[in-house]
């Protein structure tokens, strides 16, 4: 090709380039943003990377209002209303490229990752009873079992016990995350990885993970690199069930435990992996979907685990007022023991409004979850000015500042009261308030056709776990690896949270409960976001 054709060629794409540009960013220019986000996703790219997402998307929104713009193409929102209008059973909004990102199979599509809504609903529709628990009749059981071996762990390896000169240190994020990956390991598979058996990660899979979230990061950026991921090559490098540690392992073990169910003789049971195959899942389905199961359904159960926990324990009027309730109704016989029963769970006002307010504090999922404008465009309002969104717009949502409005929440949305959500009165104006504030918390597990399916029994975990380490332990923070502010990253919590564990005192029941001795030194700054 001549030098003048070449430069030709260059100058068409450098003018095709800039009026593609020019064209995305006044078809947005409608919506406020920083400066260079309708040029380029690099201030996206630079935020989501920056370990404190959360808190720059809220600067966002409160700065230009509820939906913003953070990328062409892209804008956030924090207002609940246009969230229930993207996932409503008949809404046009549809996935956005954001979700082929969290394609966590090198060959398959999983539930999270289908941006096709047809296949999303029929492999939705044939998970479903899976996650109901009415196919899988000792679901409640396996919980309960693997939420003792969790208090045995702490009890014979963490108890501190100051006569004896034993001190000890317990690190809660990676205690939690054990339970919650036994948990679902148990109730999907009828087996468990093991984490709590001997208080390690055996496959290297919490490591692993870690260093392979910041590539999700990246692609739900740069949607078009996930292409990339089909070159023969690159697949190569990517986990796969044959790996000795991390996610490939994990997949393996996923691998193995489907394939049981096939074959000649067939295992057969009656839990969560039954009620797929039941439904017509293939063995190829079932690999990708358990894999995606064990990844977004221990986490973020963990998080809000830890957390909650974290603020209840570092509150000593919440925590007495909690304990109290506990005892009454142990006393009452309300409480079966030695574990709650999770509908038992429910009817404890105050251990829901703990529950509810951690979810609020530290909603456990930020991902964008970014849904597609339909074709024609969408009429969006801010601040009651109505604005047009193209065709195409992906709007994410910003589940932190979502869990921060005052006018939905009160004024004082930066601070862990539970108290907020008890009625003051018996008014219908007090009714309607936590209404508005319960609609608004239940959107962590996502609405209409994209809710999420593992909500029963991640609520189930935290309606036991909560209150039963409590009742059993008195938990002291002494350090923190990180700022607590900075301790969100992506989609989950991963940092350190240490705490010197000692054991109640008072019988109460069948377990043991007393006061509470806080340092609040300890934890200074842990309630300024």
């Amino acid at each position: 090709m001549a030098p003048s054709t070449l430069l030709l060629v260059f100058a068409f794409l450098t003018i095709y380039t800039v009026v593609r540009s020019i064209r995305r960013y006044y078809a947005l220019k409608a919506f406020g943003g920083h400066w260079s986000a309708g040029w380029s996703r690099l201030w996206l790219l630079k935020t989501q990377s920056s370990g404190h997402m959360n808190k720059t998307f809220t600067e966002i929104n409160r700065k230009y209002g509820p939906t913003a713009r953070i990328a062409p193409g892209m804008l956030i929102t924090s207002d609940p209303e246009l969230m229930r209008r993207m996932n409503a059973v008949r809404s046009p909004f549809t996935r956005g490229p954001w979700y082929a990102a969290l394609k966590l199979h090198p060959e398959r599509e999983n539930i999270t990752s289908y941006i096709d809504e047809r296949k999303h609903a029929d492999i939705r529709g044939r998970m479903a009873p899976g996650y109901s628990g009415k196919e899988n009749p000792h679901l409640e059981q396996d919980v309960d079992e693997k939420l003792l071996q969790m208090h045995s762990l702490v009890q014979e390896r963490y108890l501190n016990r100051p006569d004896e000169g034993v001190f000890r240190i317990i690190d809660l994020a990676r205690v939690t995350s054990y339970f919650t990956l036994d948990v679902i390991s148990k109730i999907a598979f009828g087996q468990t990885f093991g984490f709590l058996d001997n208080d390690e990660d055996p496959f290297g899979y919490i490591e692993n993970l870690a260093t392979f979230l910041p590539a999700i990061i990246v692609f739900g950026v740069y949607t078009e690199l996930t292409n990339i991921l089909r070159i023969p090559l690159l697949k190569y490098a990517l986990p796969k069930s044959t790996d000795k540690r991390g996610l490939g392992r994990v997949m393996g073990f996923a691998a193995d435990r489907v394939r049981e169910r096939f074959g000649t003789k067939p295992v057969v049971r009656r839990d969560m992996l039954g009620a797929f195959i039941n439904k017509g899942l293939t063995q190829g389905e079932l690999e990708s979907e358990t894999l995606t199961q064990i990844t977004a359904g221990s986490d973020s159960t963990a998080s809000s685990l830890r957390l909650t926990l974290h603020f209840i324990s570092t509150s000593p009027p919440i925590l007495e007022r909690l304990l109290a309730e506990a005892k009454a109704a142990i006393e009452t016989g309300r409480i079966t023991r030695p574990i709650i029963k999770d509908s038992e769970a429910r009817q404890l006002p105050y251990l829901q409004a703990c529950i509810k307010e951690g979810l609020r504090m530290y909603p456990p999922v930020t991902g964008l979850l970014a849904k597609r404008v339909p074709d024609g465009g969408a009429m969006i309002e801010v601040n009651g000015v109505e604005k047009f969104a193209p065709a195409g717009t992906q709007i994410g949502w910003n589940s932190w500042g979502m869990m921060r409005h005052e006018s939905i929440f009160g004024p004082d949305v930066e601070i862990y009261r539970p108290e907020r959500w008890l009625p003051r009165d018996a008014s219908e104006k007090e009714r309607d308030r936590i209404t508005r504030m319960t609609e608004t918390v239940s959107l962590c597990f996502g609405y209409g056709r994209f809710g999420c399916l593992g909500r029963g029994v991640a609520t189930m975990e935290l309606n036991k776990a909560i209150l039963e380490t409590l009742l059993r332990f008195n938990l002291q923070p002494c350090s923190l690896a990180k700022p607590f502010d900075e301790m969100v990253v992506g989609f989950y919590v991963h940092e350190n949270m240490n705490f010197v564990v000692s054991e109640r005192k008072e019988e109460v029941g069948a377990v043991v409960n007393a006061g509470i001795a806080i340092d609040a030194g300890a934890i200074a700054g842990a309630y300024e976001e």
